[in-house]
């Protein structure tokens, strides 16, 4: 069993004991406690109404801008170019890295207009490894860059030994932000509910630099077979057309074992519980006719003991609380056993077909990103999950692991002969950090690059140089690197003492 698995499997401790010894025997692993969903019900009801509000992931932008070692915080920040490193340290291995900026897209574009500019640049990024031992050495090399599902297919480097093409491996870390409170009230506080993405390389250098991240996305993904649960499926709801003000609405009505069950929903949009009584209401407004959320699938997934006293009606106002019921109005309840891998398999199914039209993410990775973000980092399963999650709900419009910031690994394997050396070089379009057009900042029409010299690398390079082909078609705003246009300067040796070096450009 993989360690992702055993940590699943940890995530639903504390649940039906039955179910837990059985699922127990299936994946040879002992539970521990594990803490689980801590809301009282005023904090839960108006956190439901910011959910209904449909949260997303999006940059967030702060801090003030600047010049000095670090570059400046741009409000859309790409990442920066990072080294290439070892899967397993080798002192015999040491490397040369020279990296080449090339703004020849900015010139192929400069007829366009400036509304579709791109700021994309191309990046060689090469590396002559020696091996000093005397003895031919096969190692396993990984490239990190950064970039989304979504993107990945445009941005994702490729691999060149000897000017041959490299056969890789692609292993996604997971989302490389973080949570952050809606409030500012919140933001030091428990109450995580949006996620934020990178916005700069010090973000990246607390992620990468303890090497727990990169260990990470080397693992298998979670394995969901041996959580069995019990499924609640709503179908067919029907009713009469929101008018006037009115939304008919259908609420199910349950009790909730605190402490031995929790829940997953998708569908739903509203949530009350109790959690002194162990009373939850979950609810869903009636679909309008020809509605895309009438594709939705209601499903309440049950982890542990399962849910008693279930009462489900509708109601003509939209709410936990409140209104009158409606005769006329109903649903079609449907109860199984099930395990979460099947169970989850088919709502992710639903998610991509419906909300990733045009995606370049093939559904395998995104089914497994998605896993992974539900188990390790502030998801639902997690030891301590942001409180966007905590009441269960699985909202299908927000579940964005093909658009979600990460750092992937190209991963191959590279024979180095016995005192000798070879060339293994990464070329890959580059995306420019930048402040949104609307904004009145600064750094309007300036755009950024920038690369580290050893973040989360454990590889020794005992040279490394820069060249930037500006084409001319830049104008160097700001920079550290030390390039001089007007005087030809556009080779630099780069400082390995210098973990971050930036270049900060406008058109000419």
């Amino acid at each position: 069993m993989s360690e992702k698995s055993e940590r699943l499997f940890d995530a639903i401790g504390n649940v039906n004991d039955k179910a837990v010894d059985e699922a127990a025997r299936a994946m040879e692993k002992r539970k521990k406690p594990r803490r689980w969903l801590r809301w009282t019900v005023g904090m839960a009801a108006a956190l439901v109404l910011v959910a209904g509000a449909g949260l997303l992931f999006l940059p967030r932008g702060g801090g003030a801008g600047g010049a000095g070692s670090s570059g400046s915080t741009f409000m859309s920040y790409a990442g920066p170019v990072m080294p290439l490193t070892l899967r397993e340290e080798n002192g015999d291995i040491t490397a040369e890295r020279d990296i080449t900026l090339d703004f020849a897209p900015w010139r192929e574009r400069e007829a366009e207009d400036i509304q579709s500019f791109e700021a994309n640049i191309r990046v060689t990024d090469s590396y002559v490894l020696t091996n000093a031992s005397g003895r031919e050495q096969t190692v396993s090399v990984l490239y990190p860059f950064a970039g989304n599902l979504n993107s990945r297919g445009a941005l994702c480097p490729s691999l060149t030994l000897d000017g041959q093409p490299v056969e890789t491996a692609l292993h996604p870390g997971r989302y490389s932000g973080g949570p952050y409170g809606l409030w500012a009230a919140w933001r030091e506080g428990p109450w995580e509910v949006n996620l934020t993405q990178a916005e700069n390389w010090e973000a990246y250098r607390e992620v990468l630099s303890d090497g727990s991240y990169q260990a990470a996305a080397l693992e298998d993904f979670p394995d969901l077979s041996g959580v069995p649960v019990v499924v609640y499926d709503f179908t067919d709801p029907w009713g009469p057309q929101p008018d006037d003000g009115t939304y008919p609405t259908i609420r199910a009505d349950f009790e909730l074992s605190s402490g031995r069950s929790s829940v997953l929903t998708t569908g739903f949009h509203g949530m009350t519980w109790d959690h002194d009584t162990g009373r939850m209401i979950q609810s869903f407004t009636i679909p309008r006719e020809n509605r895309k959320d009438q594709q939705d699938i209601y499903r309440l997934v049950v982890l542990g003991e399962d849910i008693q006293n279930l009462d489900v009606r509708a109601y003509d106002t939209a709410g936990q609380e409140g209104g009158s019921v409606i005769e006329n109005a109903g649903v079609t309840v449907t109860r199984y056993e099930s395990d979460l891998e099947s169970v989850f398999l088919e709502m992710m199914e639903n998610r991509y077909d419906r909300y990733t039209a045009g995606s370049r993410a093939d559904f395998a990775l995104f089914y497994a990103l998605m896993k992974d973000q539900l188990v390790n980092y502030y998801g639902i399963l997690d030891d301590d999950p942001a409180v966007r999650y905590a009441n269960g709900y699985i909202p299908e419009s927000e579940l964005n692991a093909d658009r979600v910031t990460r750092v992937f690994y190209l991963e191959a394997e590279v024979a180095i002969p016995a005192g000798g050396s070879v060339t293994l070089a990464a070329e890959m379009v580059k995306e420019a950090s930048y402040d949104h057009v609307c904004s009145d900042r600064r750094n309007r029409d300036i755009y950024g690059y920038d690369l580290t010299t050893r973040l989360g690398s454990n590889l020794t390079c005992t040279r490394q140089s820069a060249t930037l082909e500006d084409r001319g078609a830049i104008e160097i705003v700001r920079q550290n690197f030390g390039f001089d246009l007007r005087q030809g300067v556009k080779t630099v040796e780069l400082d390995p003492a210098q973990e971050h070096y930036y270049l900060e450009v406008r058109q000419r």
